[in-house]
């Protein structure tokens, strides 16, 4: 793409939660073997890409952001991904182009709700739109080397997730009005799995029964069977987990769950006007919000 124009393009890029997830083994690369439901929700960080015409003898990425993030970040590493990819398959699409990507951070950190991820998939599909090199087959292959979430916040909505994450099986999106609260202390991903005991061997399919009911569209049955293998190791970290479950369920919650390795804690209400209510209950903690799932992972600002 030889352009002496600017391109940009905004989009809000979705947080997820997960429904289940099931943690079935180590594998030999040393990342473990999961199988959960996911589903994006409305709370966001807002991504701004543009690209530009460059000229320098080295590729230019920057990252700036609304609060720290490290050098290294998912947002940067998309880039380079990116352009690493479309530098082997269609090197005059990005010669002489360089890339800057501003985040406004609104999900959490350490709260797992896949903001990280939600910024790398919005780069991917933000620089896809805009230099059109790679093809959205390509994207989902480099996805899952940035970050185990990035496919499914690509992808958005809802889906069966398997494998380090990078297998995704499509579900019908659910309606669900949710109030997400988080306390002070976050969970690291990487220090939760390292201290989690062998898998047990499970009964039943808690996944697929899970989207059996997402299926059906019985919200009830979704709070139902809600369920996070990461739960009582995190717990351990940060005891306050389970007293936020407890709490948004006599909130008047009909379900309540960890999002995937913590440490926010969400609640499944039958209504907007419920989790509103409940949202009372919560003046202490310095993150809550209320919000629903989506059936897609970003929209354009």
């Amino acid at each position: 793409m030889k352009t002496n124009r600017i391109k940009r393009i905004a989009l809000r890029a979705f947080a997820k939660i997960n429904l289940t997830l099931e943690v079935l083994g180590e594998r030999p690369d040393g990342y473990h073997e999961l199988r959960t439901v996911m589903h994006s929700i409305g709370l966001f960080d807002t991504v701004t890409v543009t690209v530009e015409p460059f000229s320098g003898p080295d590729r230019y990425i920057r990252v700036r952001a609304n609060e720290p993030l490290p050098f290294r970040n998912t947002a940067r590493r998309a880039a380079e991904a990116y352009f690493a990819a479309a530098d082997r398959l269609c090197p005059e699409s990005v010669c002489g182009l360089a890339v800057s990507i501003d985040l406004e951070k609104g999900i959490p950190s350490e709260a797992g709700l896949g903001g990280a991820s939600a910024d790398g998939a919005a780069v991917l599909f933000a620089l896809e739109k805009l230099i059109g090199a790679l093809g959205t087959e390509k994207l989902y292959e480099i996805a899952p080397s940035i970050g185990a979430d990035v496919p499914f916040c690509l992808h958005g909505g809802c889906a069966l997730c398997e494998g380090i994450g990078e297998r995704l099986t499509d579900c019908p999106a659910a309606e669900l009005p949710l109030l997400i609260v988080k306390g002070e202390r976050g969970v690291s991903t990487g220090a939760l799995f390292r201290a989690l005991p062998p898998a047990a061997e499970k009964a039943g399919a808690p996944s697929a029964d899970m989207l059996e009911a997402l299926r059906s569209g019985d919200a009830e049955a979704v709070s139902g069977l809600l369920m996070n293998d990461l739960g009582s190791a995190a717990e351990q970290v940060a005891p306050e987990i389970a007293e936020y479950r407890t709490r948004l369920l006599e909130a008047g919650a009909v379900g309540a769950l960890m999002s995937g390795s913590g440490s926010s804690v969400y609640g499944i209400f039958s209504s907007l006007e419920e989790a509103e209510a409940a949202l009372r209950a919560f003046p202490d903690l310095p993150f809550r919000a209320v919000c629903e799932t989506k059936d897609r992972p970003f929209e354009e600002v």
